[in-house]
């Protein structure tokens, strides 16, 4: 890097090929200098199908070489869409013909040997709550970066209702956790202009990128939401964001509430999660456009 500071080493836990966020947000790490990226894993429901996408993708960027592993298909506990779910577990190979790695034992592989790793956790937690609770001792090794949840609405954001079970592990783990939820990602929004300056941009990865934006309007018909860029930009710049120190628990049994994300931190002095209360829009998404479009 130009300052000479040694780059971030990140893993991105990520439900990749719903909404467009999640490839955006693996855009800016792959276009960012100041991020390693030591792997991905996939989570939640037809993994090899976003295994695909994720290595597609990694390809386009000239990445191939970055490894992909597999995640839960299935929450903890709770309902799941069996539809969307093979009977039989895909068998997806690695380029020198091995199977992929299970995501939980590769999350855990990498905190143990990489030392300060950062894990960017942008889908349902499954994974990652199962990598906390085979092997805690690694919460001291680690830094979550999550985007989920919100504190200003009791309503559940997708990512901790998909398995608040797997969240509420990743809570209580004893880790730092950066939280970005709705409350400020719902600020950061897309336009056409913004979508045709990346189709502007004349390479590859952003040519990629306008593919996939393409299918997700015609798929979705709204504008993207930058939830996991805005996530991803907290290891890039540290002016965009405004953070509060909060104590946050997911509820898990609530018969209308259940993936709540509740600030507890009234009347307790205990802080377990540095929590995004406001953004700057239109820096971040300045700063965005200029990555996406190298």
């Amino acid at each position: 890097m130009e300052n000479g500071k040694k780059p971030l080493d990140i893993l991105i836990d990520t439900d990749i090929g719903g909404d467009i966020d999640d490839a955006l947000a693996l855009a800016l790490a792959l276009n960012s200098p100041e991020i390693n990226l030591v792997g991905i894993t996939t989570n939640y429901l037809s993994n090899q199908w976003r295994t695909d996408l994720t290595r597609e993708m990694l390809a386009a960027f000239g990445r191939a070489d970055i490894e992909v592993a597999m995640g839960a298909e299935k929450p903890l506990l709770g309902w799941w869409d069996d539809n969307r779910t093979l009977p039989k577990r895909p068998v997806s190979l690695a380029r020198d013909g091995r199977e992929l790695p299970c995501a939980c034992d590769y999350i855990v592989e990498k905190a143990e040997r990489a030392e300060g790793l950062t894990i960017v956790a942008i889908g349902p937690m499954t994974s990652v709550g199962l990598a906390f609770a085979k092997a805690p001792h690694i919460a001291g090794r680690v830094r979550v970066v999550l985007m989920g949840g919100q504190t200003d609405k009791a309503f559940p954001e997708w990512n901790i209702q998909c398995d608040p079970e797997a969240a509420a592990i990743v809570f209580a783990s004893g880790a730092p956790i950066t939280m970005v939820g709705l409350d400020v990602t719902n600020r950061c929004t897309f336009t056409m202009e913004d979508i045709a300056a990346i189709k502007a941009a004349d390479n590859p990865r952003a040519r990629h990128l306008s593919h996939m934006l393409d299918d997700f309007l015609d798929r979705f018909g709204f504008m993207p939401v930058l939830h996991d860029p805005l996530a991803m930009s907290v290891l890039l710049w540290d002016d965009l964001l405004t953070f509060e120190d909060k104590l946050i628990r997911v509820e898990t049994a609530g018969a209308f509430t259940r993936g709540v994300t509740v600030d507890a931190s009234w009347g307790h002095t205990e802080r377990n999660a540095r929590v995004a209360v406001d953004v700057k829009p239109e820096a971040f998404k300045c700063r965005l456009l200029e990555r996406l479009t190298r």
